[in-house]
């Protein structure tokens, strides 16, 4: 799926021939090549593991955007029993399964990234993240055009779903507001709405050892590199997880402790080279 870039002139003849922060052509050829096109080609990702009750709506809302081709769609499923592959079968999307015992959000996500052969931006949505327009993803990947921008990230609406503590999470972190912001400290970023260039994600993957957040270290890592995030409130999606204290206190159990390494300094990107690469598995 193609997304043309505004502005006369490519991005790379404004960045210079280092990029933003001095990377070298050599430690990021690609990346640095797709910055400079006026032309990018999209592709979405979805995570997934028995979301038969919302993916539907989700791959038909994908489907029914405007302004922009339609995309790419891969959904990487780790082990649902509940007809969610069924369900994805139904529309033109690429569907790879995963082994559940070897999932993490980093890998299946860096699985995702890595099939997305051809694309420059990748999008990052959950399985119950429902666009709420048919400018949703054009709106999303717009910030592109400027060649400092690493990652857009959408806002999020509850659902009706919600309940107090989502309400309450999701105001404290960002997500509803409706002004748009331009994050060059804040690491505040989010994969359940999000997009990011692919060629940064291979050469500093999210990482695969973490229990969550993970998109939150990716955007602190690129940040030091000099890359800014957006946070784009005209792309919105309706989604939240209806969370109740057993469930919020699950998922802060994940997330903080990542959190707080990363506020401490204590934790560090591992480039590509590092770890294993990311081989799609499935059909």
């Amino acid at each position: 799926m193609l997304f043309a870039v505004p502005g006369p002139e490519t991005a790379i003849a404004r960045a210079g021939p280092l990029g933003p922060v001095g990377l070298s052509l050599v430690a990021l050829p690609e990346a640095i090549a797709a910055i400079g096109r006026t032309v990018l080609n999209v592709a979405i990702v979805i995570r997934a593991k028995n979301e038969a009750r919302d993916i539907g709506d989700t791959l038909q809302a994908i489907y029914q955007q405007q302004g922009i081709a339609a995309p790419e769609v891969i959904v990487v499923d780790s082990g649902s029993t509940d007809g969610t592959q069924d369900i994805v079968r139904r529309f033109p999307a690429r569907l790879i399964e995963i082994p559940p015992e070897t999932f993490s959000y980093g890998r299946a996500l860096n699985i995702g990234i890595a099939a997305a052969k051809g694309s420059d931006i990748v999008v990052s949505l959950s399985a119950h993240s429902l666009p709420a327009h048919e400018r949703w993803l054009v709106n999303l990947v717009s910030g592109f055009g400027d060649w400092r921008v690493a990652g857009v990230y959408g806002r999020q609406i509850p659902r009706a779903n919600a309940s107090f503590f989502d309400h309450f999470g999701m105001a404290l972190s960002g997500v509803t507001s409706p002004r748009r912001r331009w994050q060059e400290r804040d690491m505040m970023f989010s994969n359940a709405n999000g997009a990011f260039r692919r060629e940064l994600c291979l050469a500093l993957p999210f990482d695969e050892r973490l229990p969550g957040a993970e998109d939150l270290v990716w955007a602190a890592a690129v940040q030091r590199l000099g890359y800014a995030i957006i946070y784009e409130p005209t792309a919105p999606v309706y989604h939240s997880h209806g969370e109740r204290l057993p469930q919020l206190l699950r998922r802060l159990a994940k997330d903080q402790p990542t959190i707080l390494k990363l506020k401490l300094g204590l934790l560090r990107p591992r480039p590509a080279a590092a770890r294993s690469p990311a081989v799609p598995e499935g059909r």
